[in-house]
């Protein structure tokens, strides 16, 4: 991204200058260097630990709440793993996630803020519309302090729940699985985007469905995800 900002200033710079506009010297500083990291990506049975982590003993020593409201937390990381790994959301895509636009009947998550400001319908499996479900109507309303609030994700405060907050509910997660290797990962909650869609490549699915089902704006993006497929299996 900044070397996108640095090229647009140099076009900019140049066109000052060939316009006669103004007489501005070329600019003289230096590009990003490009490090490619190899996403995080938990398998199929660390993604089932953090599901069964979610209804293990919350951390109670935080909030002296009853346990109606601890029994809420846990169905809300419920939630937030069938959203975030269910439909590959982005951080800032399940941020600002509404209820509203989540259809239950329809099966269906409807992207609002996505990336560059594209909209798209997510689809949901049957397991996370139960979650989901037991969230909104269940879990939810405990959480809620204001009826006005529009936000999906909540604190134990009733307040939408910040990007930065929800990535520490998933590494809280991880800490209560008691799995030692995936504790030490760093993970956020991109990773369960990188997860879900390398689990789809490896049980069959296209690129072109999985670049629709993550937003991406082109092929490339997702390709990735076969390099990391075939690394893994080239381990086991």
């Amino acid at each position: 991204h900044l070397n996108k900002h640095l090229q647009a200033l140099r076009k900019f710079a140049e066109y000052l200058r060939q316009t006669g506009k103004l007489s501005i010297a070329e600019l003289n500083i230096q590009q990003e260097e490009i490090i490619h990291v190899k996403p995080t990506v938990l398998t199929e049975e660390e993604i089932k630990q953090l599901y069964h982590a979610t209804t293990q003993l919350y951390e109670r020593n935080k909030h002296a709440k009853g346990a109606e409201v601890y029994e809420a937390l846990q169905c809300r990381d419920r939630a937030m793993l069938s959203i975030f790994y269910g439909c590959g959301l982005r951080r800032n895509e399940g941020y600002h996630l509404n209820v509203s636009d989540i259809s239950l009947d329809s099966g269906v998550v409807h992207v609002v803020q996505g990336k560059g400001y594209k909209e798209r319908l997510v689809p949901v499996s049957k397991q996370g519309i139960q979650h989901i479900t037991e969230y909104i109507y269940d879990a939810r309303p405990v959480l809620l302090k204001d009826d006005k609030e529009e936000a999906f994700f909540i604190s134990h405060n009733g307040k939408r729940l910040s990007g930065q907050m929800l990535m520490l509910c998933l590494q809280s997660l991880a800490k209560r699985t008691d799995n030692t290797e995936l504790m030490e990962k760093e993970i956020g909650l991109h990773t369960l985007r990188h997860s879900i869609a390398t689990h789809l490549l490896a049980h069959g699915m296209g690129l072109e469905k999985i670049r629709d089902f993550l937003g991406h704006s082109s092929l490339e993006s997702t390709q990735i995800y076969t390099h990391l497929v075939t690394e893994e299996y080239e381990q086991v």
